[in-house]
């Protein structure tokens, strides 16, 4: 251990003048107090923030009043102070400081006189807080008092109430919250348990009493406590103990002897504790010694200046490490304590602490590992394998190997051997790898070996409760298992923890770790091979891989066919067409299967892939092919017609994405007719499809045919297939209705087949009864079509003349122009040039006309117009005027197409225009 002592710096406060009375430091804040009254407020997060006070002491010419002490509460809000008077001032803080920071006129804001212990006359040596708002104190006079402090109405109030009184004064007082009390008290040190403090405190006699003789020479402060330890200052020496010895507190204290310090004419002035140290103030001097051995560990005197006094000592026990502080009437001083932590374990080792050796703060990793070592081969001797395993595992001071032949030779070899390896595992960090993997390996051999000494105990046992009793441990066991591979599959070697589940058959462990891990593979086969095609199809649908959808395709389908296919439908990338080989294979078994009295056997596999190809928009024409194949080559079960009609709609709706080849064979081969009709059709073998109908009798089906709407523009066709029709009609049905037979064909027909087609088809039976009506309505439409020919014959004469007037008329027609008339593109007056009238109305100068056409967009016209001119320009004989005229008068250029196409020419607008139309 390293101790300092540093000075603190306070040259900056000017009104020291060694006048410091009293320092306290709790919660990280430092409060000193002069003698003159001033009090200093210094939070150590921020030490340049001082805070003064100022109490109003009593000041006369002979006799002023003077602060001598001072105890601060351990929030650091509340200060209790003793001046030379016997009077006692409680000081809020938090008001104290909100007066200053306003500027209050009072100065006395958050200072309040405690009456009650003034009233009393009491000396108080010793203040002990019990919490923020409440302390005991005790006097000169031996007595005890209990002071509560209750903030009320913004302002504290003080209760004080007298709990104990001794025949001597005291020394000291320890206290906690579990009633446990020590009161020191000249020669004899006092302890009760279960006191319950108040006004009406009723001490019964102390548990123990131990007696020592007192210092000859006073002390300032005698006796000092931290959490549960005291120690207290007698003539023979340090008496120190904890009452953590709930047994015997007093009898099973140490004492250090006045002769084990070293010599000095100074005694003891003050005391304080550390958690395992005892810090002593002999004059200048500051002494260091070991709880644990009484050893002086360390011992420095304070460089002092000329009138300089030491006071006392004081620590803030709040802070995660505690601080220290000494004291003079001119300067404080901090002790500082380096690693205490490592001057104390190897005691706390040597007396078989490990526990509070291991709750020392600070100790290094490797003193750590040193502990739980010694621990674990101590706990080893006394037979606790398993506690002892959980401290080795938490240690590297010895090979894994070395421990585990320790716990071997223990007896209860497995199960503390598993504990060991699990709790070094543990301790490991992600970048020991290796090492991760042997030891969880490890672990689950002990766990298969710890299930396997329950099955031979179970395999011999013959109670029922014993045997319920194994089988409870046995699950405890497997739940283990399972909580371990759950929490460390980052350190799992996943193929040895399959050999090592897999060589003791552990079935149902090695399904839970494939599950774990998400081999779904593994646990796919698995239910494949056990025939559990409902745990199989749920663990393929949790996977989502179309790979292993292909994989066990044929197996699932042709098992269970209407699960495996709502489940395909489920998995999102299934290529349908992978699937074909094995929905043929589940066809066929099918077909094999079903028999003629079965009625309509469901194919799964059709409507999937009928699903497929509606609802998820597949294309390729394999899967055409596949369905309609299934559609036509199913075994017949009565419903023969259905089949067909459901596989010509199939046709219908996708047809191009089919191959007809491939489709027209095979329903020839498996004598679908209503199929191969409907693909004749679609060949336009519009003969061989009526031929195939009306040899299988399905004269229906033929009217379809020769209805297509492909045959409406082909009357001879459409006549040829009617009269098959008809023929077929008039000689196969027998005990026919022969009139009402001609009157269905010529209107089905839409009358391309008339009567006079149908006379070679009757035979020599049939009665010209039979064929009158129709003869007769043949005749008359016949009449009425020759009588429609004539009148249009007369009306094309009647147009013929109109025509020729017309011509006649033409020959004369001529415009009147209006006097003044002017030409529409320049506007001035039409007769003092050449001009041209067109049919329209518009009027146009010659070279007007010419100016228009040039700057339009008729290209055709322009380049006609400018090469007559070009041929001019070298020959005036060798060109026509009326070559010209005949250009020029093709169109007139503001109702032609020459005007039309200005639209995408841009707009000129004159200025003065626009400016009129502004608003």
């Amino acid at each position: 251990m390293n101790v300092e002592i540093e000075h603190v710096q306070l040259g900056f406060i000017k009104e020291l003048d060694n006048n410091i009375c009293a320092l306290r430091v709790q919660s990280n804040v430092l409060s000193f107090a002069l003698k003159t009254g001033l009090i200093f407020l210094i939070n150590l997060d921020t030490p340049s923030e001082v805070s003064k006070f100022s109490i109003p002491l009593i000041t006369a010419s002979n006799n002023s009043e003077k602060l001598i002490d001072m105890w601060m509460n351990p929030n650091g809000k509340l200060l209790l102070l003793k001046t030379n008077f016997a009077k006692y001032y409680l000081c809020d803080v938090d008001l104290m400081r909100a007066s200053v920071n306003k500027g209050s006129a009072s100065s006395n804001d958050g200072i309040y006189t405690v009456r009650e212990l003034l009233k009393k006359s009491c000396d108080i040596r010793v203040v002990k807080w019990r919490n923020n708002e409440s302390f005991l104190c005790g006097t000169t006079s031996g007595q005890v008092y209990l002071v509560d402090t209750p903030r009320k109405g913004g302002k504290r109030k003080t209760d004080v109430s007298n709990v104990y009184k001794s025949s001597g004064k005291i020394d000291g007082i320890l206290w906690n919250e579990e009633g446990h009390l020590i009161i020191a008290s000249e020669s004899k040190i006092m302890y009760w348990s279960n006191v319950k403090l108040g006004k009406d405190s009723n001490f019964s006699p102390p548990l123990e009493t131990e007696e020592f003789e007192p210092l000859h020479k006073e002390s300032s402060k005698k006796f000092d406590s931290h959490d549960d330890s005291f120690a207290w200052i007698t003539n023979t020496g340090i008496v120190f103990g904890s009452i953590n010895n709930r047994a015997k507190v007093l009898s099973n204290a140490k004492v250090l002897l006045a002769v084990e310090l070293t010599e000095s004419k100074y005694s003891i002035r003050d005391i304080i504790m550390t958690d395992y140290h005892i810090i002593i103030l002999r004059g200048w001097t500051v002494t260091i010694i070991n709880q644990l051995s009484n050893a002086i560990v360390f011992e420095e005197s304070i460089l002092s200046e000329a009138g300089e006094r030491m006071i006392g000592l004081t620590a803030d026990y709040s802070q995660e490490t505690a601080t220290f502080w000494c004291f003079s009437n001119a300067n404080i001083y901090e002790i500082i304590l380096h690693n205490e932590s490592q001057a104390v374990w190897k005691l706390l080792c040597n007396q078989k602490e490990y526990d509070t050796a291991l709750n020392l703060k600070g100790l290094t990793g490797l003193v750590k590992q040193t502990l739980y070592y010694e621990k674990g081969c101590h706990l080893l001797n006394e037979k606790k394998p398993i506690e002892a395993a959980q401290c080795l595992g938490k240690s590297s001071v010895a090979t894994t190997g070395s421990i585990a032949l320790k716990l071997m030779d223990s007896g209860d070899d497995t199960e503390s051997l598993q504990i060991f390896l699990a709790t070094k595992l543990d301790t490991l960090l992600p970048q020991h790898q290796v090492q991760r993997i042997l030891l969880s390996s490890w672990i689950v051999w002990t766990f298969m070996k710890l299930l396997n000494e329950v099955d031979e105990e179970m395999n011999t046992e013959r109670h029922a409760d014993a045997f319920k009793e194994l089988n409870d441990k046995k699950e405890a066991i497997i739940n283990k298992l399972k909580r371990f591979l759950e929490s460390h599959l980052d350190c799992i070697d996943k193929e040895t923890i399959y050999q090592i589940i897999a060589e003791q058959n552990r079935k149902q462990e090695l399904l839970f770790f494939a599950k774990l891990v998400r081999d779904y593979e593994f646990v796919l086969s698995y239910w494949v091979r056990q025939e559990n095609w409902y745990e199989a199809l749920r663990t393929l649908l949790e996977m989502q891989d179309p790979e292993s959808v292909y994989k066990y395709a044929t197996v699932l389908i042709v098992n269970s066919p209407e699960s495996t296919t709502h489940t395909w439908m489920k998995i999102e990338g299934v290529n349908p067409v992978e699937l074909i080989p094995s929905v043929l294979t589940y066809f066929t078994n099918l077909q094999k299967q079903a028999q003629p009295t079965d009625g309509h056997t469901p194919n799964f596999a059709l409507n999937y892939l009928i699903w497929c190809i509606e609802e998820q928009g597949a294309d390729s024409p394999i899967m055409y092919n596949t369905v309609l194949y299934m559609m036509i080559a199913r075994n017949s079960s009565g419903n023969e017609a259905i089949n067909e009609l459901d596989a010509v709609r199939f046709l219908d709706t996708y047809e191009g994405k089919y191959d007809k080849d491939f489709i027209s064979r095979l329903s020839v081969r498996c004598h679908r007719v209503e199929v191969s009709i409907y693909l004749y059709t679609q060949f336009k073998l519009y003969e061989d499809a009526v031929t195939l109908a009306l040899d299988n009798k399905m004269i229906e089906s033929a009217k379809m045919v020769a209805k297509n709407r492909e045959l409406e523009n082909n009357l001879k066709l459409r006549k040829v297939l009617w009269l098959k029709i008809a023929k077929s009609m008039l000689t196969q049905e027998e005990n026919q209705d022969v009139k009402q037979t001609i009157r269905t064909i010529i209107a089905e027909s839409d009358e391309t087949i008339e009567i006079r087609d149908l006379l070679p088809l009757f035979d020599e039976f049939t009665t010209i009864a039979n064929l009158k009506d129709e003869l007769i309505r043949s005749l008359e439409k016949h009449g009425q079509s020759m009588s429609q020919i004539s009148e249009q014959i007369k009306h094309s004469m009647h147009t013929k003349k109109d025509i020729v007037k017309d011509i006649e008329l033409f020959k004369d027609r001529f415009t009147i122009l209006e006097p003044g008339a002017s030409c529409s593109s320049c506007r001035k007056v039409l007769q003092t040039r050449k001009f041209l009238v067109f049919p329209c109305g518009h009027c146009f100068h010659t070279d007007c006309l010419i100016k228009v056409i040039l700057n339009s967009n008729d290209y055709n016209l322009k380049s006609k117009i400018e090469n007559f001119q070009r041929r001019l320009a070298k020959n005036n004989k060798s060109v026509k005027t009326e070559e010209l005229e005949s250009l020029i008068t093709t169109k007139c250029c503001l109702c032609s197409d020459i005007n039309i196409n200005t639209i995408d020419e841009p707009i000129e607008m004159n200025e003065e225009e626009a400016e009129k139309w502004l608003i």
